[in-house]
């Protein structure tokens, strides 16, 4: 996975905009609270006098914002692998044999027949040829 951080602040925009939600208090100041951040509030005798207070305690936070780009690793598809045998080979054959292999197997598959169906005891005399 290649994680790549890129500065927001110069590449998107040159100026960012944010959702303040203005409110009078009971005791008649004024409440700026920042949407995305409803922590960071400011608070002023005005609405400008607590939208500056605001201003000044975001930017003290020197905020960073950035986007992160994320690339998933190489990821490994059988079909191509059977694609590259076949345009190298040059026939179907030759995929057949590429993707084929052996098991260990009784010689005579039938042998266990009954005890896979029916449930009865397993024949240890196998028929070797």
């Amino acid at each position: 996975m290649i994680l790549a951080v890129k500065n927001a602040l110069f590449t998107i925009a040159p100026k960012l905009t944010y959702d303040v939600l203005i409110e009078n208090q009971e005791d008649g100041t004024v409440k700026a609270t920042l949407l995305s951040l409803p922590e960071c509030q400011g608070l002023g005798a005005n609405k400008e006098e607590a939208l500056n207070n605001l201003i000044q305690l975001f930017q003290a936070r020197k905020p960073e914002i950035v986007t992160l780009e994320i690339e998933p690793s190489e990821t490994k598809y059988p079909l191509m692998e059977v694609t590259e045998i076949r345009n190298n080979e040059g026939n179907d054959w030759d995929v057949l044999e590429a993707l084929t292999g052996t098991i260990e197997a009784p010689s005579d598959w039938s042998s266990q027949h009954n005890h896979y169906l029916y449930g009865t005891p397993k024949h240890d005399n196998e028929i070797i040829e």
